[in-house]
């Protein structure tokens, strides 16, 4: 009836559609919204998702489907940082479960240290960094609230960070994801591994 035309499943079908309809998701650097879809019909049902990718990870709700009270953990405020060491003691706390920490490559550099804690303690642990070269959100919000659009110290692209080579000298697996159609082999390969990895995915940018 009519609630059931509005309920999750139904709008994650509709978006899923609008997706197909718009050719969308098969460009580089890759759109946000289909690589959230791609990463959400990828894992597997007792995955948890830790989830700090602010906007590229936006749409991601969209398409994740939550089962159970401890299969997603996000942002409660405007705090950056928590997702790379949150994701090490979830994975601690469950250690039954694969865990997939999908996070910005601004916020990453708040603690990336905590990868070496990963690869030190073996963690099962999958994180994908939504590399968009930039602190995206800073930018919106200043365009947004103030339609300045002078991005002072909002780049992180002179010089880019590479994030593969990073997490290798912190003992972790690690590749670069460029196009749409690696993203699904690349997370079902690191999560079958059972050991810390690290993808490096290129997003869009925006400006």
């Amino acid at each position: 009836g009519a609630l059931g035309a509005r309920n999750w499943g139904a709008r994650r079908e509709q978006r899923r559609a609008e997706l197909t309809a718009g050719a969308s998701g098969s460009g580089r650097p890759i759109d946000p919204a289909p690589l959230m879809a791609r990463i959400a019909e990828s894992l597997p049902a007792e995955a948890v998702v830790v989830d700090e990718g602010l906007v590229s990870t936006r749409p991601l709700l969209d398409f994740l489907p939550l089962r159970d009270a401890r299969s997603y953990f996000g942002l409660a405020s405007g705090g950056i940082g928590f997702a790379v060491p949150g994701a090490v003691g979830i994975q601690l706390a469950l250690p039954e479960r694969p865990v997939v920490a999908v996070v910005g490559d601004g916020s990453a550099m708040y603690s990336i240290q905590a990868l070496w804690t990963a690869a030190n303690l073996e963690l099962p642990l999958t994180y994908v960094i939504a590399n968009n070269r930039s602190y995206r959100i800073l930018k919106q919000r200043l365009k947004a609230f103030h339609g300045n659009e002078s991005f002072i110290g909002m780049s992180i692209d002179q010089p880019e960070i590479d994030f593969v080579q990073l997490a290798r000298s912190l003992g972790m697996t690690a590749e670069a994801v460029t196009a749409p159609d690696a993203v699904r082999p690349a997370l079902d390969a690191a999560i079958a591994s059972g050991r810390p990895t690290l993808l490096d995915v290129s997003v869009e940018a925006w400006v």
